[in-house]
């Protein structure tokens, strides 16, 4: 089910969310949203699961697992649900300056 994503090799982390937890995360990561042109977000699950689906989709993506964290597209409008137990973050990336 999990699709295989990575990072380009040319980007650097930009900035982090906070660990979020289902009575911690935004409203706005639960419902449709997507990351800025040129943005990456790598998904990092510590515990619990997070599925990832995209817009107008009922099947997820992805079910990420602390095993391996998600690569989140520029511009994929997608939204998350959260397992009771999850607790995850975001790290952004972007295209190194050359």
């Amino acid at each position: 089910m999990t699709q295989e994503r990575v990072l380009p090799d040319d980007v650097e982390a930009t900035g982090k969310t906070p660990l979020f937890t289902n009575d911690t995360v935004p409203d706005k990561i639960l419902n449709h949203h997507e990351l800025q042109a040129g943005t990456w977000g790598l998904l990092t699950v510590e515990a619990g699961t997070v599925s990832f689906f995209r817009q107008g989709e009922d099947t997820p993506v992805a079910v990420i697992s602390s095993e391996k964290p998600f690569v989140i597209l520029p511009e994929e409008v997608h939204y998350v649900r959260l397992s009771e137990d999850a607790k995850f973050f975001v790290t952004f990336y972007k295209r190194a300056k050359k």
